[in-house]
């Protein structure tokens, strides 16, 4: 973190609970909308995914780049009809 922020001094990090984060008060706070990065655990992917659309849908997201495991991303991409698909594939 110290290293990006020598390197990018107006890039502003900050650490909480991406499940607890309220993103239109943080958007406020910081001026605007946020742009997102990170590694998506497993078990808690798709709530993140969530909360990010419904942040997104308030102007509090600008965009969210993230990396998550393949089995996520294959039900995100799923077609209609197979043993992936779900509420994943149907909202992404």
């Amino acid at each position: 973190v110290e290293l990006l922020q020598e390197k990018h001094p107006n890039l502003r990090i900050t650490h909480q609970d991406v499940l607890q984060t309220d993103y239109p008060a943080l958007a406020q706070s910081e001026g605007g909308p946020l742009h997102i990065v990170g590694n998506l655990p497993y078990y808690i992917t798709s709530q993140i995914l969530f909360a990010l659309a419904d942040a997104s849908h308030v102007g509090a997201v600008r965009c969210a780049t993230v990396t998550m495991q393949w089995e996520v991303a294959q039900r995100i991409v799923s077609p209609t009809r197979t043993k992936d698909y779900g509420i994943l594939s149907v909202v992404f």
